[in-house]
């Protein structure tokens, strides 16, 4: 599984229509049925699918029919911090450096 935050925004898009591809086929769905529930074209669908790329409403539209909206719960959600985890934060050194093996003689 890809790993988003070391993904170009093109990797994430092409994983997130493979992910929908194979949820779709996972429900047993073609392509053409899913898109008729959705208002789209099929060909519009196929190429979300091999691409990634597509309107982000198309792309809830898309979640929808896969039942996958719940996905999007976590996405953009601030999370609070209190002064604890920043002075935490701040406490941590930040760069560390390995030591340096010791030169062998001969």
């Amino acid at each position: 599984m890809l790993d988003f935050s070391l993904a170009l925004p093109s990797e994430i898009c092409l994983e997130l229509g493979v992910r929908a591809r194979t949820r779709r086929l996972s429900i047993n769905v073609s392509v053409d049925e899913m898109a008729q529930r959705i208002g789209l074209s099929s060909k519009t669908l196929g190429n979300f699918e091999r691409t990634g790329r597509c309107t982000l409403e198309t792309f809830v539209r898309i979640l929808e029919s896969l039942n996958a909206t719940s996905d999007l719960q976590a996405v953009l959600v601030t999370q609070s911090r209190t002064i604890e985890d920043m002075r935490a934060k701040a406490a941590v050194v930040g760069r560390q450096r390995a030591y340096r093996l010791a030169s062998r003689t001969k």
